[in-house]
């Protein structure tokens, strides 16, 4: 997609969704290094390991979600106070049990499923490409993560 191929009202929709994509996803990540650093339970190697495999591919998005809000010529959000008001997630009580973070993280990935849904509706009605393959690549990460969370507490979803 060039950028060319979009009008200015398309491209400030697109890249204001891309900046609450990417606002959430920060967020998320550091909900998930929380969890990660914080957790204790009979299953805290597991889970240790699985939440800093999400966390390290949610650094990654971050990176290809700003860098595609570049691409459009806007500027992506960077600091705590923009994430924070950009995104419509919360943080968690600083303390939870091993159960509760993983059921927090499972519905948390599948919010943003149906977040991404939106964007990439728009994405395709534009015929913006570039940003619906990033949308689908986010939704397979999330669709994967909630279901591995979902498994382990053995709900039927």
């Amino acid at each position: 997609m060039s950028k060319k191929t979009l009008d200015e009202k398309t491209i400030d929709q697109i890249s204001s969704k891309l900046a609450h994509l990417l606002a959430d996803t920060f967020v998320l990540y550091v909900k998930t290094l929380n969890f990660h650093w914080n957790m204790v339970g009979p299953h805290f190697y597991m889970f240790h390991k699985l939440l800093q495999e999400q966390y390290e591919e949610m650094a990654e998005a971050c990176d290809d979600l700003a860098e595609r809000i570049r691409q459009l010529d806007k500027k992506a959000p960077g600091s705590m106070g923009e994430f924070l008001q950009l995104s419509c997630l919360t943080e968690s009580p600083a303390i939870l049990d091993q159960t509760a973070m993983i059921q927090e993280l499972e519905a948390v990935h599948e919010e943003m499923v149906e977040h991404c849904h939106g964007l990439i509706q728009l994405a395709d009605t534009s015929l913006d490409q570039g940003t619906s393959d990033l949308v689908v690549e986010r939704i397979r990460f999330h669709s994967k993560q909630a279901w591995l969370l979902r498994s382990h507490l053995g709900s039927k979803n």
